[in-house]
């Protein structure tokens, strides 16, 4: 074998690890965007809930908001006016209540896409429990009805769906 066969065999070589280089950076940056996405979603879910809770927990916040849409003539959402109309509430608490729960929903809705990803009795746990919140009667499954089914992400809703045929 000559020098010009060895150089041409140290060239192809080359040119291969330099193919299987491009190929694994352009996995890493897949890799690293997806993560920068799922954490820059958790971020926004973990502010959401903050904001919601306080809203829920704050009478003050929501007396306020209650006379004010009531000033403006803004309709309650359906799951507020039902609680209003079939329990009773007056609008702070069932709006206090809206804000819980849509702070509980965003929580599983941050869940739900990496359910596959969770240990088997954490998988359970949360399935469990979002069976139990929006399978039988009361305010989870009124705001599941009344406010999640008909604005809530099909996949989310499909998934829901799913689990409340489940047996428990």
């Amino acid at each position: 074998m000559n020098w010009d066969a060895i150089g041409a065999v140290g060239q192809t070589l080359g040119s291969i690890a330099v193919f299987v280089t491009l190929g694994y950076l352009a996995v890493q940056t897949r890799h690293a965007r997806s993560e920068m996405l799922r954490s820059l979603r958790q971020g926004r879910s973990e502010a959401i809930r903050g904001l919601l809770m306080a809203r829920a927990t704050d009478e003050r916040l929501t007396g306020i908001n209650a006379r004010a849409d009531a000033a403006l003539a803004s309709p309650p959402v359906p799951f507020v006016a039902a609680l209003m109309q079939r329990a009773g509430l007056r609008a702070e608490e069932a709006s206090a209540l809206f804000s819980e729960q849509a702070a509980f929903w965003n929580y599983r809705l941050q869940v739900i896409p990496y359910v596959g990803e969770l240990s088997g009795p954490d998988r359970s746990a949360f399935e469990w429990a979002t069976r139990t919140a929006y399978g039988r009667p009361g305010v989870s499954r009124l705001f599941y009805e009344t406010f999640l089914k008909p604005t809530a992400h099909p996949d989310a809703i499909r998934y829901i769906e799913k689990l409340l045929v489940q047996p428990g």
